[in-house]
């Protein structure tokens, strides 16, 4: 459970950075880009890896939708996704 916790916790961070930046582009660095090896601190040197994806929600043409996943390997592979939508009008 430690392990959730920190990939929820590395998933929010994300979320509340890219949310703050305000300059939201389209852009998909999942499962290939992102943060990779990184701790609990977010930091280089842990387990966990972390992409997300930007892309304009379904829900209206003034939406975006940010999707964070966090993803670890305990016994087997494990992953942890935050969907968020923001207001871009």
């Amino acid at each position: 459970s430690r392990d959730y916790t920190v990939a929820v916790n590395l998933a929010q961070d994300k979320l509340e950075q890219i949310k703050a930046q305000k300059n939201w582009t389209d852009v998909n660095n999942c499962p290939t880009a992102g943060d990779v090896d990184i701790a609990a601190s977010g930091e280089l040197g842990g387990q966990y890896n972390r992409c997300w994806v930007i892309a304009d929600s379904p829900l209206g043409s003034e939406l975006k939708e940010i999707t964070v996943t966090v993803s670890w390997r305990a016994q087997e592979s494990r992953e942890v996704t935050l969907t968020t939508l923001v207001y871009t009008g």
